[in-house]
């Protein structure tokens, strides 16, 4: 099975996954928001998605240290890697201990704080282009620009929220 999903919000990606597998369908591929599923016991897997701290020559150590460890990695989609491990097993969970969870939130938080700045300076260039020819094709870019923006603006505010639940909870 195919289907077609954009997902900017790695927990709701992952609860996405479950409910498939819940469903019978185990992930198998991902591809620009394609992602490829196979029918499978229904709850036969449990899925994690990471981020990993850069794309240069890591990735090689790092599945071979997560297949030592029994999870399969599924996909990677540039530094985001899919994870799944039989949910027979032991449960599965990359980050178990709060401050892990605050280092793996201020990396993906950081992670999309440099995309935003991109963003906003495409946006704001696009936006001097737009005032300057009047051209509406070009108010047309701007536009997605501003929504892609602020999407990414959600992304990092979340992650800001995530962090501070995790330090209170910590706290108390």
């Amino acid at each position: 099975m195919l289907k077609f999903k954009l997902y900017y919000d790695k927990d709701e990606e992952e609860d996405w996954l479950e409910k498939m597998c819940l469903n019978g369908w185990a992930f198998k591929k991902f591809f620009l928001g394609f992602y490829t599923f196979e029918k499978c016991e229904p709850g036969e897997y449990n899925y994690q998605i990471d981020l990993l701290d850069s794309w240069n020559g890591e990735k090689d150590d790092y599945a071979a240290f997560m297949e030592d460890t029994g999870v399969e990695v599924i996909a990677q989609w540039w530094r985001w890697v899919y994870l799944r491990k039989k949910a027979s097993d032991v449960p599965f969970e990359m980050y178990t201990d709060v401050d892990s969870k605050i280092a793996h939130y201020n990396k993906i938080k950081n992670f999309f704080k440099v995309a935003l700045v991109i963003e906003v300076i495409c946006f704001f260039m696009e936006l001097m282009v737009t005032i300057n020819t009047g051209y509406y094709v070009f108010g047309i870019f701007t536009v997605l620009l501003a929504i892609i923006s602020l999407a990414i603006l959600k992304i990092v505010w979340k992650c800001k929220l995530k962090i501070e639940q995790y330090r209170h909870a910590k706290d108390i």
